[in-house]
């Protein structure tokens, strides 16, 4: 995984080199079998979407909190772009990686096709040495239909009608693809864009079956086997600390904190009777109870910044 000031260089190096080129492909069909179709711009074009694109790029990576961390260690907070690291991936992915390898696809015939049908865009920007990759999740909005009444300005006092098709080409992205890794932007529409579900529900019952193995637990109800509780909190146990200590000292911290943590002991095991039980559970995996040094007063958190890994950094 890069750094955030390693993925700043890189686009900056591909984005900004001499003679970059812009190709964009039309997406259509659903995440499990969707097709992608180049669009031919004519060369005036291409110029004014790439220069326009780059600078929303730009402007997206002047963000001085945007930040980088694994999948698997996501959390609640924003401005992050985590980086896809589970070992199964979406099917999807085979093919943006032929994009970004420079694996052409044929031209969208208006003919054979209609814009309705685009469902996602990817936007390939490439240098002499490089490439990068976008994808963006199409909206009907950003399709103007000429049935629609459209006006358009021809001098300072003469409206004309236009009888085109109009396709918007926004900045911004939900992934972008560099090398082999793809980064997530926004979690939300990744998952609706990349029928992330049973990739989803595999990993989770994973997680689900190091809780089990731990001999921490007893799941009196089988809420934890059913995989109930938030999908983040489920796929960041998956690399639980917590886990890795021993069973006596974990337990013997939640009898300590029983006011704060709220998950009942029986015969040596926590006891996950309900569903906020599991909840609880999840909390205390990911390490979110915590007390501070200073004032000793004990806090809840969703979202951690290592201060070993920022000194680190520096």
């Amino acid at each position: 995984m890069k750094t955030i000031e390693e993925l700043r260089v890189e686009l900056a190096a591909i984005m900004h080199a001499n003679g970059i080129n812009l190709k964009l492909y039309l997406g259509t069909g659903n995440s499990q079998a969707r097709e992608y179709w180049l669009a031919d711009f004519d060369d005036g074009a291409t110029e004014a979407v790439c220069r326009q694109f780059v600078a929303s790029i730009d402007q997206f990576l002047l963000n001085k909190d945007l930040a980088t961390k694994p999948l698997t260690d996501l959390d609640y907070r924003t401005d992050t772009l985590f980086m896809y690291d589970l070992d199964e991936r979406p099917t999807e992915f085979a093919e943006l990686s032929d994009l970004l390898a420079g694996k052409d696809r044929d031209v969208f015939n208006f003919r054979e096709s209609d814009l309705t049908n685009v469902t996602s865009l990817a936007i390939k920007i490439s240098s002499v040495q490089s490439s990068v990759l976008f994808f963006k999740k199409f909206y009907p909005v950003s399709l103007v239909k000429r049935d629609q009444i459209l006006l358009v300005v021809r001098d300072n006092t003469r409206f004309s009608l236009i009888d085109q098709d109009i396709l918007k080409v926004t900045g911004g992205f939900e992934v972008l693809m560099l090398g082999n890794e793809f980064y997530i932007n926004d979690f939300g529409k990744f998952e609706k864009s990349f029928a992330f579900d049973q990739i989803a529900k595999n990993a989770m019952q994973q997680v689900v079956a190091k809780i089990t193995a731990s001999n921490l637990v007893t799941d009196a109800k089988s809420y934890l086997a059913e995989g109930f509780g938030s999908r983040k909190d489920i796929l960041r146990a998956g690399k639980s600390r917590v886990l890795d200590l021993d069973v006596a000292t974990v337990i013997a911290f939640v009898q300590a904190k029983q006011q704060q943590i709220g998950i009942k002991v029986a015969d040596g095991k926590l006891l996950l009777s309900s569903k906020d039980s599991v909840k609880k559970l999840y909390k205390l995996l990911n390490d979110d109870y915590l007390t501070s040094e200073l004032t000793h007063v004990d806090y809840e958190t969703l979202a951690k910044n290592e201060l070993a890994a920022i000194i680190a950094a520096r």
